[in-house]
């Protein structure tokens, strides 16, 4: 039976399965079948996962972390206000064509 968390610099108690991960390990077949749980709470499973050796048994494995860079990255858009199109208003003549009143729809 689980009653602590398999990271062996915490050992925290389990109380609840709310967050962390339980795994089941199946070993044997028929007769020597052995299934045995391991739970990790959840903060050492925010850092650490189970691995299972191809030799047998439980591990933990540190997951990998994300690169953190301390270089600031930006980017600088500029816009030439000369050069840019500023949207006119449609004609009458278009409005119509676009939107035609009520009394002319089909």
């Amino acid at each position: 039976m689980i009653d602590r968390c398999f990271n062996p610099d915490c050992r925290r108690k389990l109380h609840y399965l709310r967050n962390g991960r339980v795994v089941r390990l199946i070993t044997g077949k028929g007769e020597d079948e052995r299934i045995e749980h391991y739970w990790l709470c959840g903060p050492c499973f925010e850092e650490f996962d189970f691995v299972f050796p191809p030799e047998g048994g439980v591990a933990l494995e540190a997951k990998p972390r994300a690169r953190q860079s301390s270089e600031v990255q930006y980017a600088e858009v500029v816009f030439d206000t000369d050069q840019m199109q500023r949207p006119r208003p449609p004609s009458p003549a278009e409005s119509e064509q676009e939107y035609p009143a009520p009394s002319q729809r089909g």
